[in-house]
């Protein structure tokens, strides 16, 4: 175990400071203690995943929650918000991304999906290239054609997108929020 490090101007004015004090999340303002520090002294374990993810595609907090905006918090493709439940427990947003532009960069990203939305999409897309699809979905056919994160309304930021609510409550705790909590936060009605 290390030594903690100690401030020393904090010694010499009385004040008793060190490094295994927590620290505050950026995001939700929840406290990150020493042991729960995989993400860094300022994101918690909850908005930690979320914005390493996020990053991976090029996002920042902010143009998720703008994402989320357009899509007005649900799933584009079946209307399932973060939380409603499916067979398997609660389905989390997916970053979906064009496969066919690269591995993730923020031109390919074209929404965010629930988990079985976005495994059905890459299917649905892999038979769409191959010729093998015997019928075609209109609700995904429109997505594809026009994806809610390329919209002019997406790429535009909005007072909202930097809201407390959004950010904690839908876009980044996308993978382990249910939406019992999201309905009794403040100013949660759709």
């Amino acid at each position: 175990m290390s030594v903690p490090r100690v401030n020393v101007d904090c010694v010499d004015s009385g004040l008793d400071w060190v490094d295994d004090d927590p620290g505050m999340c950026r995001i939700c303002d929840e406290w990150v203690y020493a042991d729960e520090r995989k993400y860094g002294r300022d994101l918690c374990s909850d908005c930690g995943p979320a914005v390493r993810q996020a990053k991976r595609f090029g996002l920042s907090v902010e143009r998720v929650n703008a994402i989320l905006r357009v899509q007005n918090d649900y799933c584009p493709l079946c209307d399932d918000s973060p939380g409603d439940s499916a067979a398997d427990g609660p389905i989390w947003w997916q970053i979906d991304h064009d496969h066919t532009c690269c591995a993730g960069c923020p031109r390919c990203v074209r929404g965010l999906l629930c988990k079985p939305c976005n495994t059905n999409l890459g299917r649905y897309e892999a038979r769409l290239r191959q010729h093998r699809l015997r019928w075609r979905v209109p609700r995904v056919d429109a997505y594809l054609a026009a994806p809610p994160a390329r919209s002019p309304h997406a790429r535009k930021l909005h007072p909202d997108d930097l809201g407390w609510a959004r950010v904690r409550y839908t876009s980044l705790t996308w993978r382990n929020l249910t939406w019992d909590r999201q309905e009794s936060s403040p100013g949660a009605e759709r």
